[in-house]
């Protein structure tokens, strides 16, 4: 092989020892993860995430009662009743 890619050997040694330290790493990530401060900073993700869900919600559900009241007012028409209205006159 050495013939083919004068690297080969080089590059093989590499490889081995990137994957030593991808699973040292991912090791070290696992046990900063399940750790106390770990379980924390999850925990504050998740209280973030679910305020800012809800957040959501409450501007969809102001934006929809928008809708229907223009909808009550005679404001609002759907894109195919402009279509219909324009095709009558």
């Amino acid at each position: 092989m050495n013939r083919l890619n004068p690297a080969s050997k080089t590059l093989r040694a590499a490889e081995e020892k990137a994957l030593a330290a991808r699973k040292v790493a991912r090791a070290a990530a696992l046990k900063a993860k399940r750790s106390k401060a770990g379980r924390k900073d999850k925990a504050a993700r998740t209280v973030r995430q679910i305020a800012l869900n809800q957040g959501l919600e409450q501007s969809f559900q102001a934006a929809h009662q928008k809708v229907l009241d223009e909808y009550k007012a005679g404001l609002y028409k759907a894109a195919g009743e402009a279509e219909e209205e324009e095709g009558e006159q």
